[in-house]
C-alpha cells in the first residue's frame, strides 16, 4: 500500500464514519416521527420501542453505508480539488486511474460488509424486531394495532382487526383458516389467547360452507403470533427470497416485490463502487474551473441517490419496470455519469 493510498483512505474513512452516523440519525429521526411517535402517544412501552429501534439497526447501517460512503467521496474530492492537491498529483504523473483505484479497493470493502450484514445481522434483527412488538400486541394491542390490521400465527390462522378501542378491545374481529371463518364483534387479548365474543362460526367442505352457527364467547389460542413491521420482506435471507420467487412464479403469483428486494440485497452494497466512480469523475470534471460543489450540492447528490432508489423500488414492487432495472438503474446511472465525467474531466 503506498502512501497515496494510505492518504486517500484516511481522509474517506474518516468523513465516511462522520457521514455514517449523520444519515444514521437522519434515519432514526424519520422513524421516529413517521411509526414510533404515534405508538409512544398512544400508550406504547418507551422500552419496546427502544428495543424495536435497536434490532432495527442492522438494517439501517446497510441502508445508510452507500450513502454515507458517496457522502464523503464528494466532501474529500471536492476539497482535494479545492486545494489543488489534485492537480498536484496530475502534474506529478499520477492519473485519474491511480486516484480511482483505492477508491474502488475500499467499495470492495464496503460491499462485502454490508451484503454480510444483510444477510446475517438484518434478517436476525427484523425477525427480533418482530418478536417485540408481537408481544407488545398481546399486552397493550391499542398502542400498536391500527384498524385494517392483519396478523397470523404459527398454525396459519390469518386474524384481521377491523377496529380498535380505546378500552383495549378490538372489533370487528375475523380468524380466517382453510377450514373455517370465525366473526366476532368484539375480542380481546389474554395471555396468548384471543378471547371473541358475540361471534359467527363458519366451516367448510371443499368450497361450500357446510356450517353456520353463532357464539356468545370463543377462545383462540395463537401460538407464535406474526406481526411484521415496515419492510417485512428485509427479513427474508437471500435463498428465502430466491425460494419464494420460484414458488409464486409456479404458481401463478405476483412476485415482483420479492424479486425485487432479492435484487437490492445486491444493488444497495453493490453502490458503492457507481459512487466511486460517480465522486472521483465529478472531482476531475471541475477540476478545471473555480467552480466547487459545496457542502449543499453534496447533500443533494447524496440524497438523491436514496430518492431515485426509493422511487425505483416502488415501480419494481408493482411491475411497472423490471425487477433488475428498479434495483440496479440508480447503480447504472451514477456510474454512467461518473464514466462520462472522468473521461471529460481534466487529464
Amino acid at each position: 500500500m503506498t502512501r497515496l493510498d494510505q492518504y486517500l483512505f484516511r481522509e474517506v474513512g474518516t468523513y465516511v464514519v462522520g457521514a455514517l452516523a449523520a444519515v444514521i440519525m437522519a434515519l432514526l429521526a424519520g422513524a421516529l416521527y413517521e411509526v414510533l411517535a404515534p405508538l409512544l402517544q398512544r400508550g406504547a412501552d418507551p422500552l419496546v420501542v427502544g428495543q424495536y429501534l435497536a434490532y432495527k439497526l442492522p438494517e439501517l447501517v446497510v441502508r445508510a453505508l452507500p450513502l454515507a460512503f458517496l457522502f464523503g467521496l464528494l466532501l474529500v474530492f471536492s476539497r482535494l480539488g479545492e486545494d489543488s492537491e489534485l492537480k498536484a498529483l496530475l502534474a506529478g504523473g499520477i492519473g485519474k486511474a491511480r486516484v480511482l483505484l483505492p477508491m474502488l479497493m475500499l467499495a470492495g470493502v464496503l460491499f462485502i460488509l454490508g451484503l454480510g450484514l444483510a444477510e446475517t445481522l438484518v434478517p436476525r434483527g427484523l425477525q427480533k424486531a418482530s418478536s417485540v412488538l408481537r408481544e407488545a400486541v398481546v399486552q397493550k394491542p391499542r398502542a400498536l394495532l391500527t384498524p385494517g390490521t392483519r396478523f397470523q400465527d404459527a398454525y396459519g390462522r390469518i386474524v384481521y382487526v377491523g377496529e380498535v378501542r380505546g378500552d383495549g378491545s378490538i372489533g370487528e374481529v375475523r380468524v380466517i383458516t382453510a377450514e373455517e371463518i370465525l366473526l366476532a364483534r368484539q375480542g380481546r387479548f389474554e395471555g396468548g389467547s384471543l378471547v371473541l365474543e358475540r361471534g359467527l362460526r363458519i366451516t367448510y367442505g371443499s368450497s361450500r360452507p357446510r356450517t353456520v352457527a353463532t357464539f356468545e364467547r370463543g377462545v383462540v389460542p395463537l401460538v407464535e403470533l406474526g406481526f411484521d413491521p415496515p419492510g417485512g420482506l428485509n427479513n427474508l435471507s437471500i435463498a428465502e427470497l430466491r425460494q419464494r420467487v420460484r414458488q409464486y412464479r409456479s404458481q401463478g403469483f405476483s412476485y415482483q416485490a420479492e424479486l425485487t428486494t432479492l435484487y437490492r440485497k445486491f444493488a444497495e452494497p453493490a453502490a458503492s463502487f457507481s459512487f466511486a466512480l460517480f465522486a472521483v469523475g465529478v472531482a476531475f470534471f471541475l477540476l478545471g474551473g473555480s467552480r466547487s460543489l459545496g457542502f449543499v450540492g453534496v447533500a443533494v447528490l447524496s440524497f438523491l441517490y436514496y430518492a431515485t432508489t426509493s422511487v425505483g423500488r416502488i415501480m419494481g414492487e408493482q411491475g411497472v419496470i423490471p425487477a433488475w432495472l428498479a434495483a440496479f438503474g440508480p447503480n447504472l446511472l451514477y456510474a454512467l455519469v461518473g464514466l462520462v465525467l472522468l473521461r471529460l474531466g481534466r487529464r
